[in-house]
């Protein structure tokens, strides 16, 4: 009879605790995409070090996602660097629309590089992909931070979907979907946005050779004094198609982002289960080895969340 009641309290008691877990929506990418990834990486993480909290991640884009947290749709989620600036200011894809309640949380996360993908026997240049002859091209879903790049890559050649279209065909899809339509020939080129290295340019690969297109030095000077991307390049060795040469592309940095909704308490807890096992980040996405809270506060662009700024203060990270 004593073991039952004490099963029975067991129980009880286990109930409640998962009744009362506090649940925040954490917004990330497409399904299959290194931020989906990332997000879920990250939610298991605080999850097991943090019992009280539970972190749905849920699909997202690079410019839905500021507006989704500003407006707790979401409470919390991954806004590239080109746009947390951008949402706040209300400038850009938000013109006029000052995003107020977007937190910093942690700055820095990880480096996403935008791709160009060609069959490797194709002999197309940057600028002839947009500019000349037929074209079937796969981009990300619109919203996407791939997706707005791609509008920007377009603007600088002078030239637009209708007009791509006009000539050849651009689709915009999941990433799972692009990887699928280039292996079957259904489009020629991928242009997307992700962490080294990208599991779908992995995955596009198996069933067709690629090669990597460099961008232009004009086009990165453009895109970097416009929007404020860093010019990097793919290392030499991260995918087959790049063994033995680096390839200039332009660059954005993940960072977390929360509502100023959400509870210093609850922020602090989040950020100590990941500062305080930044050596685990590495296994969820070789995007964020590097990855180190010592610098994780930003630059005052977007306020940090007081949550935030507790624990790294504590740290004697700020």
């Amino acid at each position: 009879m004593r073991k039952m009641f004490c099963s029975a309290l067991f129980a009880a008691i286990s109930a409640t605790s998962y009744a009362h877990a506090e649940t925040l929506e954490f917004t990330a990418g497409g399904v299959g995409g290194g931020w989906y990834n990332m997000a879920s990486g990250l939610s298991a993480l605080v999850q097991e070090k943090e019992s009280g909290l539970s972190l749905k991640t849920v699909p997202g884009g690079g410019v839905s996602n500021p507006s989704k947290i500003n407006k707790g749709v979401s409470q919390l989620g991954f806004i590239q660097s080109i746009f947390g600036v951008a949402a706040k200011k209300g400038s850009g894809p938000f013109k006029g629309k000052p995003h107020t309640e977007i937190r910093m949380v942690l700055h820095g996360l990880a480096d996403n590089y935008l791709h160009l993908v060609k069959a490797k026997d194709d002999k197309a240049g940057f600028s002839d992909i947009f500019t000349s002859g037929s074209r079937k091209i796969g981009v990300a879903k619109a919203g996407s931070t791939d997706e707005y790049s791609f509008r920007f890559v377009m603007e600088h050649y002078g030239t637009s979907y209708d007009k791509l279209r006009s000539a050849g065909k651009v689709v915009n899809a999941g990433y799972l979907d692009l990887a699928s339509a280039f292996k079957d020939g259904q489009i020629d080129y991928i242009f997307v946005l992700l962490g080294l290295p990208g599991s779908m340019v992995v995955d596009a690969s198996q069933g067709r050779d690629t090669a990597l297109v460099p961008f232009g030095s004009k086009l990165r000077d453009d895109l970097s004094a416009t929007w404020g991307y860093a010019k990097k390049a793919i290392p030499a060795g991260t995918y087959a198609a790049n063994k033995d040469a680096d390839v200039p592309v332009l660059v954005t940095s993940t960072s977390l982002y929360a509502s100023s909704k959400v509870s210093d308490d609850t922020i602090y807890k989040i950020v100590k289960a990941i500062c305080e096992n930044t050596d685990r980040l590495g296994t969820i996405a070789a995007s964020m080895e590097n990855f180190s809270c010592r610098n994780a506060a930003g630059d005052g662009a977007v306020p940090l969340h007081p949550g935030a700024a507790k624990y790294l203060k504590e740290k004697g990270y700020i």
